[in-house]
């Protein structure tokens, strides 16, 4: 079992769900609804102790859900009370749990994480190591994987967005070039795994594409019901990659990574360029629809908000044109490069 936040026109509402394994993969359903606040389902009848209301076992129950005490404690926990709550995190640490896949033989165990989708694996390497550089995760069982197993699109993406909340804010773009495998398309050269010294336009159309690639990937999504590609639109699981990607930087390493991307760019053979005659300021606060005065106090955080904002209304989903689309795009940049 799991709790997932869904957001709703009413507001946020929290749902245990679970995984099960359907005819065509794994998929989740609904047990219960929390409501807004699953704070309101705890009884405290004094000293260090808490119980769930009994109605939410019942439900469970009546769903047919087996379950063990401490299954329901892990979804309740983040809403103890805080001092029962490092209470109970005290007596935990002293523990040491043997897992589901402990007996696993090493050949046994990579059968079962071949069929976990290449993007997951890259996301988790990223967020456990850190590193862009992820070598081969193929040929080769790895534990940090085995949280994955056996769990629906639904309850990966929980994990997953947990997990992603650790993140620094220098740390999304890399996390999101690797994620995505672009370093793929810089095969041999010297800065494939120093994203910030390649030409940026190049690395953000790589990032589109296989961003659009994902979003029809029919094994990723596998085991969910929800026909996104009759609606020729991105699905909720990837539209906040969009966001993180275009709101964030690289971070721009010391001296040293400075000095790498000088000494090749300076040494790299490159044919004769097409002009291209970069966007006037004015041009683009007429764009992303901004005032001059206004544009002298805005923070970077004003600027994307007024960009994602200006971008959902021409967006070509909701019937906007696609070249003024790219045009908002490169307006952006332009502002954000004076901030």
């Amino acid at each position: 079992m799991y709790l997932r936040r869904v957001k709703s026109k009413g507001g946020d509402e929290y749902i245990i769900r679970e995984s099960y394994q359907s005819e065509n993969g794994w998929a989740h359903r609904d047990l219960v609804s929390l409501g807004a606040d699953p704070r309101g389902h705890i009884r405290y009848p004094g000293g260090n102790g808490y119980y769930i209301e009994p109605d939410i076992e019942d439900a469970l129950q009546g769903k047919g859900k087996e379950y063990s005490p401490e299954e329901l404690e892990e979804i309740f926990l983040p809403f103890l009370d805080p001092h029962i709550r490092h209470v109970i995190e005290s007596f935990r640490s002293g523990s040491r749990a043997t897992g589901r896949w402990s007996g696993c033989s090493a050949e046994e165990l990579l059968r079962c994480q071949e069929g976990l989708h290449s993007f997951d694996k890259r996301r988790l390497h990223f967020l456990r190591c850190g590193r862009i550089d992820i070598g081969e995760l193929n040929g080769r069982p790895w534990k940090f994987l085995n949280i994955l197993l056996e769990k629906s699109r639904d309850e990966i993406e929980h994990i997953i967005e947990g997990m992603e909340q650790n993140l620094r804010p220098h740390e999304i773009r890399s996390y999101l070039y690797t994620a995505f495998h672009i370093q793929a398309y810089f095969p041999g050269h010297l800065l494939r795994n120093h994203p910030v010294g390649l030409d940026p336009e190049t690395v953000d159309g790589y990032f589109l594409e296989e961003l659009c690639c994902l979003n029809e990937d029919s094994l990723f999504f596998k085991g969910t019901s929800v026909d996104h590609k009759r609606k020729r639109r991105l699905h909720p699981y990837l539209e906040k990659y969009v966001i993180l990607y275009f709101d964030h930087d690289f971070e721009i390493g010391g001296m040293w990574q400075e000095y790498a991307r000088e000494f090749v760019w300076g040494r790299q053979f490159r044919g004769p360029q097409p002009s291209r005659a970069s966007m006037a300021v004015h041009e683009a606060l007429v764009i992303v629809e901004i005032e001059e005065g206004e544009f002298k106090e805005m923070t970077r955080e004003d600027l994307a908000r007024c960009y994602r904002r200006r971008a959902k209304a021409i967006h070509p989903d909701q019937g906007g044109d696609h070249d003024g689309f790219v045009r908002l795009a490169e307006a952006y940049q332009c502002l954000l490069a004076r901030k």
